[in-house]
């Protein structure tokens, strides 16, 4: 994605729907599911049905991901429960994730992290009443934020002092609408 800046792989059982990925420099987005989902012959290991999208901003030296009170923050659906792992800010929310996936469940996973001086988005829209939109989809959302990371490249540490975390509105919702 973002041009070959970043790599993004499926988690097992989860293939990209390459009908729907949009990749430019100034931001890239992919679409997974599982792969029997987007192909009723694919083999390979079994997944919960479900989809997984991942949002990749445009390279900005300047931007640092969220935290995950701020990801919370940046929407006005109310947050179940925020999670910081690492670099990985994660937000259950309890409405909206049926509005996206048709029979989905309200209840949704987002998190955000930051790759290759870039930050990266990801969303978890399960059926409704899956494992998924409960705890298993924010194990889910963290594999795949994990596999992201794993294969970024490096960013280069800033030895000046931390920088605001200003203006971040703008971006987590450029990054998740």
């Amino acid at each position: 994605m973002a041009r070959g800046a970043i790599a993004v792989s499926a988690p097992p059982g989860y293939c990209v729907d390459r009908a729907a990925l949009r990749d430019a420099e100034d931001g890239s987005f992919v679409l997974m599911a599982s792969c029997a989902s987007l192909d009723p012959r694919a083999e390979g290991p079994a997944a919960l049905p479900a989809i997984l999208t991942v949002t990749v901003s445009a390279a900005d030296p300047e931007l640092e991901p969220p935290r995950a009170a701020e990801l919370a923050q940046a929407t006005p659906v109310p947050a179940i429960a925020t999670v910081q792992r690492g670099a990985l800010a994660l937000a259950h929310f309890s409405e909206g994730g049926d509005s996206i996936l048709p029979g989905g469940d309200p209840r949704h996973w987002r998190g955000a992290t930051g790759a290759g001086g870039r930050v990266i988005g990801l969303a978890l829209y399960a059926p409704e009443g899956s494992p998924l939109a409960g705890e298993a989809g924010g194990q889910l959302v963290g594999a795949a934020a994990a596999r992201i990371e794993a294969r970024a490249p490096r960013r280069q540490p800033n030895e000046s002092e931390e920088r605001p975390r200003a203006g971040l509105g703008g971006a987590l919702a450029r990054l998740f609408n």
